[in-house]
């Protein structure tokens, strides 16, 4: 008797343990596996909490004084939020500190508003010039094969050309995947460019026409294949994040060229992480490093040819 006693006190003692666990460890464990979980709904207070509990797990700069300052100001004043909208302005505030000037915060409204952003490639041709403009994107899973598609297919058709221009101008990124795959004829198999972590460096590769390691890998219809040519790539102030890295990925490239202004400056790499209502953290965990070394943090990337004119510039590069 007394034996099912005791055996009923440890099993009610590792209930409550386990029940305890999970309520404090849930939320942010389980955001990093896609789905934070929760008993029940939480508070502003603990919404906001849980928050910066994810940021400091993951965000390049959620270390040292500074940010335990931040964060525990951030904690003390979170105390009066009475909705987690309340809370929104003290998320963005410890993002910024402890992950930069590309960490941000997506609520449910303006994720609508991006996947609804998408916009396909373009090809066009000049003479022995296949000019491709490459836009951002979003939405892998929804439209990245299309996307990566409208350009194989184009450059597949194009094959006898001598040259091609990557035009990135404009792009502020999202989804390297299906730019790195639609424009891989164009790179060479194996190691494109590293994300440098704190304690760690990742190599973001291409493989059978497929970024490994950088995106979403895209599959395609289309058999890969290779183009041998000089390749120009047009930048601008809105190059930015995922199109920063298609940039940095083509600077390890031979035979290749940059023409335009300096980049927006986002040359990293960022985590998204679910909160409660469905608003995304999306914290920055590494920086884009070439080949060769180089690594830009939040500084623009400067062309190789600094010019108001990158189109006609680079056609005389490649007609030369």
């Amino acid at each position: 008797m007394k034996l099912i006693k005791w055996t009923t006190v440890i099993l009610s003692i590792f209930t409550l343990v386990g029940v305890f666990l999970v309520y404090q460890f849930g939320p942010v464990v389980g955001a990093q596996l896609g789905k934070p979980f929760y008993f029940f709904p939480p508070s502003a207070e603990r919404y906001g909490k849980v928050a910066i509990e994810m940021i400091e797990l993951n965000g390049y700069y959620a270390s040292g004084e500074k940010w335990e300052e931040v964060k525990e100001e951030l904690k003390n004043e979170m105390k009066i939020a009475s909705s987690y909208e309340n809370t929104y302005s003290f998320i963005e505030k410890a993002l910024q500190e402890g992950g930069g000037k590309h960490s941000f915060l997506l609520t449910k409204e303006n994720q609508q508003t991006l996947s609804a952003q998408d916009e396909m490639p373009t090809v066009t041709r000049e003479s022995d010039v296949l000019i491709i403009r490459l836009p951002e994107h979003i939405d892998a899973a929804a439209n990245g094969k299309q996307y990566a598609e409208t350009v194989l297919q184009e450059i597949k058709r194009n094959a006898d050309v001598k040259g091609a221009i990557i035009d990135l101008r404009g792009n502020s990124g999202g989804d390297m995947g299906p730019m790195i795959t639609a424009v891989s004829p164009f790179l060479k198999d194996g190691d494109l460019l590293y994300y440098e972590y704190i304690d760690r460096d990742l190599t973001v590769q291409l493989e059978d026409g497929k970024s490994i390691g950088g995106g979403t890998q895209i599959e395609t219809d289309i058999s890969p294949f290779k183009l041998d040519v000089p390749v120009a790539v047009l930048i601008d102030d809105g190059t930015a994040s995922s199109g920063e890295a298609v940039l940095m990925a083509f600077m390890g490239q031979q035979n290749t060229k940059t023409f335009g202004q300096p980049t927006a400056g986002y040359a990293s790499a960022n985590v998204t992480l679910p909160l409660y209502d469905n608003a995304m953290i999306n914290v920055t965990v590494a920086y884009n490093k070439t080949l060769d070394g180089k690594i830009f943090y939040d500084n623009p990337v400067i062309p190789e040819v600094e010019t108001d004119i990158p189109l006609e510039k680079a056609k005389k590069w490649l007609t030369e």
